[in-house]
């Protein structure tokens, strides 16, 4: 008897399911053995069988309002996070554009140069730390700062360019068809075939290079003539110097693969940050001469600013 009535549910309940529409595990409306159930009449129910009969019929209601509100929860902070003009993901989109549409780091980075959130240039996209930022204020002004941290990295002078596929094939086809020109004799070199220097041009290039460097040494110690000391010594406007800024050129391009970018933000009289300054400090602001690519410094920076001169 107990096992007949078990089958008789079981086949009423997967008869209900087959009848009835679900959303993904909620199921929608009312079940079959609901709709063909006798329902006492409404002005016959007291105050708990009211209430019980409202969340009954609207418990799939209750479901698309409470989904219907948490995406515009969700939409409304991906929006505030992705379209705030104070936001530090907007700033920092400014920054890689800045730096991309500059010339300031050819001298130090090799194309192409990537942008991440840490040292780590394999770093991935997803899963990284957040945008490196804090707020400071500063302590003359007392105007509030947004000083952002990120880091850039470039390609090795011994590393070749990475190439897209269609701009291999083309390296590949002139390369094809400049061989075969040069064996058919249809084509050659007008600047002639290019050789390695000799022993002569090399010492001489090397002499050359030395005597340029004992000249400016020379200047260097001889110091300013009398009218610039004369001028010096009229001028009260204080030397901004740094030591660390005393080191020699900068080695060639490629040398360092990484810089780290300094972004310095002051809050205007609106609310919204400005940029004051953005440097790239190559390999580190922490090495002991770096070399610095100043990719946007404002007038009001030498006061207002909180990135030291180099």
């Amino acid at each position: 008897m107990l096992d007949r009535m078990t089958a008789e549910a079981r086949r009423r309940g997967a008869a209900d399911d087959a009848t009835r529409d679900y959303a993904g595990p909620f199921p929608l409306g009312p079940s079959a053995s609901a709709r063909t159930k006798t329902w006492t009449a409404w002005r016959n129910l007291g105050i708990g069988g009211k209430i019980g009969r409202i969340f009954h019929q609207s418990g799939n209601l209750f479901i698309v309002i409470a989904g219907a509100s948490l995406f515009v929860v969700l939409a409304i902070a991906l929006s505030t996070e992705l379209f705030a003009k104070n936001s530090p993901s907007v700033l920092y989109s400014e920054c890689i554009d800045m730096i991309r549409g500059s010339d300031a780091l050819d001298r130090y980075l090799l194309p192409p140069v990537s942008f991440t959130h840490s040292p780590t240039s394999s770093a991935p996209t997803r899963g990284t730390a957040p945008i490196m930022h804090r707020v400071v204020r500063h302590p003359q002004s007392g105007r509030d700062h947004l000083i952002i941290n990120f880091w850039a990295h470039g390609r090795g002078r011994d590393e070749p360019e990475p190439l897209s596929r269609p701009k291999r094939w083309v390296r590949k086809a002139t390369d094809s068809l400049r061989k075969a020109g040069s064996w058919l004799g249809l084509a050659s070199d007008p600047e002639g075939p290019e050789y390695p220097p000799t022993k002569e041009e090399r010492e001489k290039a090397a002499a050359d290079a030395k005597a340029e460097r004992e000249k400016a040494a020379a200047e260097a110690q001889r110091g300013p003539g009398f009218l610039g000391r004369l001028t010096q010594a009229f001028n009260f406007r204080p030397d901004v110097k740094n030591v660390r800024s005393a080191s020699p050129d900068p080695p060639p391009a490629g040398t360092y693969k990484i810089g780290e970018v300094h972004a310095d933000y002051v809050k205007n009289a609106s609310g919204h940050y400005t940029m004051l300054a953005l440097v790239v400090d190559v390999p580190s602001s922490r090495a002991a001469y770096p070399g610095r690519a100043i990719v946007y410094w404002s007038p009001e920076a030498n006061k207002e600013g909180l990135i030291g001169v180099k």
